[in-house]
């Protein structure tokens, strides 16, 4: 955009534009999908040609780092969200949270944070803190 004047032209942008920066030309604008006018049929496909990344655990893993013990009533933490009954197997993530073990077995199979606080439920070996 321009203004012609006495001696040339004189170049003038929008403020918001050059914020925003909307003034920049956008090389990849063929590559963008419009999912917000998609039909549910097209997001399915869409969803079906990207696939899914996991960040889950294998069940070996889960074995291995999930630290689980027998709920006893005597030793119970006034924390502890859940309602376990006498000799339940509980499991603890690194962020001390604790799930059912076979709730949270499923649970890290398919993502490996605390369902809670969002932490990193299972820290690899070296980095495990609780680790002895």
């Amino acid at each position: 955009m321009g203004l012609q004047g006495m001696g040339g032209t004189i170049q003038y942008r929008r403020l918001s534009d050059v914020v925003y920066g909307l003034d920049e030309v956008d090389e990849n604008e063929g590559m963008r999908l419009d999912i917000d006018h998609m039909s549910y049929e097209e997001l399915l496909a869409l969803g079906e040609g990207i696939g899914t990344i996991s960040t889950g655990l294998s069940q070996e893993i889960i074995m291995a780092r999930l630290r689980q013990k027998k709920y006893s009533h005597s030793a119970t933490d006034p924390s502890t969200v859940e309602e376990y009954a006498e000799e339940d197997e509980v499991g603890k993530l690194n962020c001390e949270h604790e799930y059912h073990v076979c709730c949270i077995r499923e649970w890290l199979e398919k993502k490996n944070w605390c369902p809670i606080c969002k932490k990193t439920a299972l820290a690899p070996i070296e980095s495990n803190p609780h680790q002895q």
